[in-house]
């Protein structure tokens, strides 16, 4: 079925229209019964302008039923009774044959069946509960929509068995306990437990909208699945699967579809492979969403050849805002694409990469702290604009298509990644670029590597690198421009680097004689005796890079060890404070934008990659 995208003009002008502006509207309906008139008012819920990736039909929102009009199911095992026109009962199966409204209610160990066309069927689910040990508890098998409203204040379920009965033995289908062959909607603030004890729990052939209602899904494979797309506006969600994914679109044959739009919604989804997995595309405007994949980061049982991430899609992954907790035994975010960060809190524990894309990474803004990772941040290209970052990684902390230099390097348990392009020394496709925001990263392989360029204008960059000498806190391929903001590297020294002499801001590669206990203050100071850097590493160190706006080319510093200040600290670096108790190591004439010296001072003369030989000061 073709939807409808509104603009947000002709949108506004509707809501005018309909509803006086007011996002929601009661509507009165009269429901008359045999002793007694009585009157019910009905929640509907209207089109948000917030929905702003999904595809919605205006009647997709509609809650609202007159039950004066419509047919009224009373399910009975001993006997349905049906008051009005479209529906009939015949061994355990009610066939709904007419568009229309029906409210269906009571308990049944049997099948709702809908074979009405091209018509659109209305399902007011009111305390109703439908069981069937041998096929879906509810079959659309022809119409050209089905809405499913969960009635207000209403619990509902729907369960099948783990052994369906087909009429030949070629047929596989139906094989969820809410199954549609036809666009499929659900709505309503009521409620609706569904187990899919067969295969999967809800699943639509087509177009499937969620706009509304408290939905919990225990299924086998997939607890929720649309094919040719999937679109959530609102609704709390706990969904658990044992084999399959938490939320999966699946269409892999049009690449206009196959994709999934989150709009807005509480999840929390405990998934036997992936916790949302679109086709094509993953677009999600705002949301919470909690996903734990298999037994989490550190599940060693898993079988690798299988697939458990957070948020996958073979598309772009888009993400505005939300809530993310995700801990997975794969990727927390994977695309095959491109994935782009706007904003949004991320809280993410990962058996492989913390966030990946097989092209561009884009962070725009968010607070994103990687807690556990084999690589942190992951693409062909890594662009941050702002936000606040911190990444936790086993092997390299912010990675632009390459991997770690020494010997020992692992691929992760989920084997090689693929970038979607060649690789190699010097390849000016691959970059890391800076541009503002706090970036923390605490690596046991390369702090930040780039088979390219790395560059940076602006914001913050701390790199607690590796301790030992096969890594390197920072490792590119090819130049490494400082043009703004402050970054500080510390780490072993047997691969060191700074940042390149083509840079436009003045760095300075240090060298200790001996290793350093973590927690040693490091700081510099100007020739008016204010503090340029005071930075204490969280790891053992031998060497630091430091290049900060206040590091000026002409002057001489001094470099003290030891010591407190009294500043705010954030991710080692101290600010807004007064540094004392230090002991003073030497004077350093800062004569080029960069300053390769040991701890007395004596420049070290030598390549990128540590110095003399390559393995630091003698």
């Amino acid at each position: 079925m073709k939807k409808i995208k509104f603009t947000l003009v002709s949108f506004t002008l509707l809501l005018m229209l309909l509803t006086g502006c007011s996002k929601e509207a009661e509507t009165t309906v009269t429901s008359t019964t045999k002793n007694s008139e009585q009157t019910t008012v009905v929640q509907q819920a209207q089109k948000s302008s917030e929905n702003k990736y999904g595809s919605y039909d205006e009647e997709d929102f509609d809650e609202s039923y007159d039950e004066t009009t419509a047919t009224k199911i009373e399910l009975s095992d001993s006997g349905s009774t049906i008051d009005g026109d479209g529906a009939s009962e015949k061994d355990k199966t009610i066939s709904i044959t007419a568009g229309g409204t029906y409210v269906i209610s009571g308990n049944y160990q049997g099948q709702i069946k809908v074979s009405a066309n091209d018509e659109t069927v209305h399902i007011v689910l009111k305390n109703a509960t439908i069981t069937n040990a041998s096929s879906s508890a509810i079959y659309v098998e022809q119409a050209k929509k089905v809405i499913t409203t969960l009635a207000e204040g209403t619990k509902n379920s729907l369960s099948d068995g783990t052994d369906y009965v087909f009429a030949s033995a070629d047929e596989t289908e139906p094989d969820a306990a809410f199954f549609s062959k036809d666009d499929l909607t659900i709505n309503g603030s009521g409620s609706l437990d569904v187990n899919g004890n067969y295969n999967n729990g809800i699943r639509s052939k087509d177009d499937l909208v969620i706009a509304n209602g408290t939905i919990n899904v225990t299924a086998k494979n997939n607890a929720i699945k649309g094919k040719d797309s999937i679109s959530i506006a609102a609704g709390t969600f706990t969904l658990k699967t044992t084999e399959g994914d938490g939320i999966q679109a699946n269409n892999s044959t049009d690449a206009e579809k196959g994709w999934i739009a989150i709009d807005g919604g509480t999840f929390s989804i405990q998934s036997g492979n992936d916790g949302i997995q679109a086709e094509t595309n993953l677009s999600i405007a705002t949301a919470k969403i909690n996903i734990q994949t298999a037994d989490g980061y550190d599940d060693q049982t898993i079988d690798t050849t299988a697939s458990y991430k957070g948020l996958k899609a073979s598309g772009n992954i888009v993400v505005d805002d939300g809530t993310f907790d995700l801990n997975t035994a794969d990727d927390a975010i994977h695309s095959n694409a491109a994935v782009t960060i706007n904003n949004g809190t991320f809280s993410l524990a990962s058996g492989d990469d913390g966030i990946h894309a097989d092209t561009d990474l884009v962070i725009n803004n968010g607070k994103i702290d990687v807690t556990n990772s084999y690589e942190g941040l992951e693409g062909s290209t890594i662009t941050i604009n702002d936000g606040d970052i911190s990444v936790q990684a086993s092997d390299d902390g912010i990675n632009a298509a390459g991997g770690s230099s020494g010997e020992t390097d692992q691929e992760g348990q989920f084997g090689a990644d693929s970038f979607g392009g060649p690789g190699g020394g010097g390849d000016s496709s691959k970059f890391i670029e800076i541009n503002g925001g706090t970036t923390y990263v605490n690596a046991d392989g390369d702090g930040v590597d780039s088979n390219g360029d790395i560059r940076m204008t602006a914001g913050t960059l701390i790199v607690n690198g590796p301790t030992d000498n096969g890594n390197g806190a920072l490792d590119y391929d090819g130049t490494f421009t400082m043009d703004g903001g402050t970054f500080i590297a510390s780490g072993s020294s047997g691969m060191a680097m700074s940042a390149s002499d083509a840079s436009s801001q003045a760095a300075l590669s240090l060298f200790f004689n001996e290793t350093q206990k973590a927690g040693t203050m490091i700081n510099l100071k100007n020739e008016a005796g204010e503090t340029i850097v005071s930075f204490a590493p969280e790891k053992d160190f031998s060497h630091i890079a430091i290049s900060s706006p206040e590091l000026k080319v002409g002057e001489t510093i001094t470099l003290s060890s030891g010591g407190q200040d009294s500043g705010s600290e954030k991710n080692g670096l101290y600010t807004g404070g007064a540094y004392t108790n230090g002991t003073e190591l030497a004077k350093i004439s800062i004569n080029n934008i960069l300053t390769s010296v040991d701890q007395t001072g004596a420049e070290v003369d030598g390549s990128q990659m540590g110095g003399p030989g390559g393995q630091g000061p003698r």
